[in-house]
């Protein structure tokens, strides 16, 4: 595993891996580059105002970005992903925030014949963030995950869009809220077909989780076509955990609290599976459970 340290000065300290190249607030998988290893950048406390990623041509990678945050002043995030023509990318956001007001601005374009799978977990105070995923190039697909926690006096909104503008182009995605005590989580989920647009799919699952009463969410599964020659869906729940599921943990001697903990971390299992830094790992396991 491969890590870089990203500071608002843009300083590196450690080699790069090979294939790999930073110039201002770019960093680039060069043309044709496999690399093996996850390459895993992070981002803690620095207000680096935006990064920009390059998979270029036929690139290949699995690049974890962790930003923590724990000033108190609003930040705003920016990140952008650019995967070129035959690109093939596995690409974990994982955000801790615990300023008040701040804002995440995600997007991503996607060339002829690439492969994205975003996978992202939210595990902030109080954080508005848009996702905007493009698919511009003919063949291009796109899959994505991504969970939600809050708990309490915490509000997170999470805003995905997902935007087909090139022919036979697919999407998917699967977003998860999770709230306990307080906690507030709003999710919108955007599909979108452009005119003429043919032969695409967009598929969506919106999933909401509270343990209690006092616990908020909200999900939106919106579909917007404009062509007839393709395939959509959407599907969107909301709810607590299955009596029965508890019952069933309860009587093998787990507590209530135990019994919705091991659920919850079920529903994880998705991005904390994705994670080859332990330390990372064993953080975002953390901060969920003392959240649920």
């Amino acid at each position: 595993m491969s890590m870089i340290h990203f500071s608002k000065n843009k300083e590196i300290h450690q080699p790069l891996p090979n294939g790999v190249t930073i110039s201002g607030d770019t960093l680039t998988i060069t043309k044709n580059t496999k690399l093996e290893d996850t390459l895993t950048i992070k981002v803690h406390n620095e207000r680096v105002e935006s990064l920009h990623i390059v998979f270029d041509n036929f690139s290949e990678a699995k690049v974890i970005l962790e930003i923590i945050d724990s000033l108190e002043s609003p930040a705003n995030y920016q990140v952008s992903l650019e995967n070129k023509t035959g690109s093939h990318v596995k690409f974990l956001l994982i955000t801790e925030i615990k300023s008040k007001s701040s804002t995440l601005d995600f997007k991503s374009s996607s060339l002829n014949d690439s492969e994205m799978e975003f996978i992202g977990g939210f595990i902030n105070d109080d954080l508005n963030a848009k996702l905007f995923l493009d698919l511009n190039g003919q063949g291009a697909s796109l899959r994505v995950r991504t969970i939600a926690v809050s708990s309490k006096d915490h509000q997170q909104s999470l805003d995905v869009h997902m935007t087909h503008y090139a022919k036979n182009t697919s999407a998917e995605m699967t977003n998860i809220g999770i709230a306990g005590s307080n906690g507030i989580v709003k999710i919108n989920g955007v599909g979108q077909i452009e005119a003429g647009m043919k032969g695409s799919s967009a598929f969506q699952t919106l999933k909401g989780v509270i343990t209690n009463d006092l616990a908020q969410i909200d999900v939106n599964p919106i579909l917007i076509i404009d062509e007839f020659d393709v395939k959509a869906g959407h599907a969107a729940t909301v709810g607590k955990i299955e009596e029965d599921v508890l019952y069933y943990l309860m009587s093998r001697g787990l507590s209530l609290d135990e019994a919705q903990r091991l659920v919850i971390n079920g529903y994880l299992r998705p991005v904390i599976d994705e994670i080859d830094d332990e330390l990372i790992k064993e953080n975002v396991i953390k901060l969920v459970n003392e959240r649920i």
